[in-house]
C-alpha cells in the first residue's frame, strides 16, 4: 500500500510540474486525458510489483530452511567414527547411463534423479537439512517401498538405501537415524555426512536370539527381544544397548519425518526455488 501512494503521489507531483510549466509554453500542455492515462499505467505496474512481491513471498513460505538444533553433544564415539570415513553410500547412476553419474551442481544432479523417478505416480519427495551447509538432502519413497536419502558430494549424488523405513536426524547436526525391520529383527544404523557422502557411525541390531523359533514369539506373535548388538559386539540386555547406542545417537534431539510432500514437479520446483 506504501509502495502505491508513493507511485500515486509522485505521478501528481510530476503531472502538476508539467502543467505549471505548460502556463508559459501552450504547446507543453497536459490535457486531463493524458494525465488519467499516465496514473493509470502507474497503478498498473505498481500491482503487478506488488503481486510478483506477494507471490516469491509464497513461494519462499513452503521452502525448507534449515533450523540448527542447539545443545547436542558428539560423544567420543561419535567423533572416532566420523574420522573413520567409512562409506556407506552408492553412487547414483542416471537412466542410461553406465558408470556414475556426475553433475555440475547439487540442483542438476537432484533433478536427474526426480525426472528418473517421475514415471513412479506414487514417489513422494521431502527436502531436510542434515548437516549445517547450505546444501538440502532429498529424501524419497515409492508407496510400499523403502525410504532412499540422496546427499550431493560436490559432482555426484550419494544415496543411502536399503529396506529402510523410518528415518529421524537431529536437524543440522549431522546425524542421521535409518531404522529397517527385517522379519522378527530390527537394524539401526547412525550415518553422517562427511565430504558430501553418507559415513557410517554405528549400527545395531535388536532381535530374538533364534528369529525362526516359535519360543521367540509371544502369545501375541510379537517378537522377544533377547539379543543385542553394537558394531559387532554382543550386549547383555536392552538397558546395555540403549545407553552404548545412546552416545552415538541421542534421540531426545531427534525428529522423525513422517511426510513426503511433495510430488515430481512440486519438488523440482522446490530445488529450483533455492
Amino acid at each position: 500500500m506504501k509502495k502505491r501512494l508513493y507511485v500515486f503521489t509522485l505521478c501528481l507531483t510530476i503531472a502538476a510540474s508539467t502543467i505549471a510549466c505548460g502556463k508559459d509554453n501552450v504547446s507543453g500542455e497536459v490535457e486531463p486525458e493524458e494525465l488519467a492515462d499516465a496514473l493509470e499505467e502507474s497503478k498498473s505496474e505498481s500491482e503487478a510489483t506488488e503481486n510478483k512481491d506477494d507471490s516469491a513471498s509464497g513461494e519462499s513460505e513452503n521452502l525448507p530452511t534449515i533450523e540448527v538444533v542447539e545443545g547436542y553433544n558428539y560423544s567420543d564415539e561419535y567423533n572416532t567414527a566420523f574420522e573413520l570415513d567409512d562409506r556407506v553410500g552408492a553412487n547414483y547412476i542416471a537412466a542410461g547411463a553406465s558408470e556414475v553419474s556426475e553433475f555440475a551442481s547439487w540442483k542438476e544432479g537432484y533433478k536427474a534423479l526426480v525426472e528418473d523417478l517421475s514415471s513412479e505416480d506414487s514417489v513422494r519427495f521431502s527436502l531436510i537439512y542434515v548437516d549445517s551447509d547450505d546444501v538440502p538432502e532429498l529424501i524419497y519413497k515409492v508407496d510400499g517401498s523403502d525410504i532412499v536419502i540422496a546427499t550431493f558430494t560436490g559432482s555426484t549424488v550419494n544415496l543411502l538405501s536399503g529396506q529402510i523405513d523410518s528415518v529421524s536426524y537431529v536437524e543440522g547436526d549431522n546425524v542421521l537415524l535409518a531404522t529397517e525391520h527385517v522379519d522378527a529383527n530390527t537394524y539401526n544404523s547412525v550415518v553422517a555426512i562427511k565430504d558430501g557422502y553418507w559415513i557410517n557411525i554405528a549400527y545395531g541390531t535388536q532381535g530374538p536370539l533364534d528369529p525362526w523359533a516359535e519360543d521367540s514369539f509371544d502369545e501375541n506373535g510379537n517378537a522377544i527381544i533377547s539379543y543385542w548388538e553394537i558394531n559387532g559386539e554382543e550386549l547383555a540386555s536392552q538397558d546395555e544397548y540403549d545407553e552404548l547406542f545412546g552416545k552415538y545417537y541421542d534421540s531426545s534431539f531427534g525428529k522423525e519425518i513422517t511426510e513426503f510432500n511433495a510430488d515430481a514437479s512440486q519438488i523440482l520446483e522446490q530445488i529450483e526455488a533455492l
